[in-house]
């Protein structure tokens, strides 16, 4: 399956907070046999969330959208992703009885509750403000603990795929391998071959769905290095 990654929040625009979330997720579905086709990070704006979230809809099978789901002004993610699908806000009654087992706080209540319509809530065991899935998009808390939390619910409905993966590190620089990387490239189109540069070293992957072709893949350009 093909899944777009959203994360909602000016404290990653601004540098305060890394994105680790898109990490955390991007890395689970690859090594599940998926794509991650885009990782998009936005402001805290109703606008730019329906609009990223409506496009990424239309252009994935799954949208993985992460950040305001709070009680506070600037939480403002359900409201967008509703104006994504021209969908009323309403209180949703699973996640009102959730957050009435921690507060009593009838705004944040309100706030916290209030999720598009039709929407499928994902309890949320490490802090307050649960999950929800509306269509093909799942809307996660930014907080790490509590989207991982959440998170590893949501994927247990999607079967992992065959997927197969190999690497190896070469001494040097990019510009050392680059013929020979080209080579198994175009030997290899069956194969998604990457070449990250580290310090001192390279590591290249190999990774697919064919075990045979991976492996073979790793070995043309070992062959080729001299390995």
């Amino acid at each position: 399956m093909d899944f777009t990654i959203i994360s909602v929040g000016n404290e990653l625009l601004s540098g305060d907070t890394a994105n680790s979330n898109s990490v955390y997720m991007a890395r689970k579905l690859v090594k599940m046999g998926h794509r991650v086709r885009r990782i998009i990070v936005i402001p805290d704006n109703v606008d730019d969330i329906a609009e990223e979230v409506k496009k990424a809809s239309e252009n994935s099978d799954f949208v993985l959208v992460t950040g305001g789901l709070g009680a506070t002004h600037d939480d403002v993610t359900a409201e967008g992703v509703a104006k994504a699908f021209n969908l009323k806000l309403e209180i949703n009654k699973s996640a009102e009885e959730l957050l009435r087992k921690i507060t009593n706080n009838e705004e944040a209540i309100k706030k916290v509750a209030s999720l598009p319509e039709g929407s499928e809530v994902i309890p949320n065991d490490k802090g307050a403000a649960p999950a929800f899935i509306i269509r093909n998009v799942a809307v996660m808390p930014g907080v790490p603990a509590e989207m991982e939390d959440t998170f590893e619910k949501i994927i247990k409905k999607f079967s992992s795929e065959i997927y197969h993966e190999e690497r190896l590190k070469v001494k040097g620089y990019e510009e050392k391998i680059l013929n020979e990387l080209n080579e198994v490239v175009r030997e290899f189109k069956d194969v998604q071959i990457g070449s990250y540069p580290k310090p001192g070293y390279v590591e290249v992957k190999f990774s697919g769905r064919d075990k045979e072709r991976v492996r073979k893949a790793k070995e043309r350009f070992e062959e080729l290095l001299k390995m």
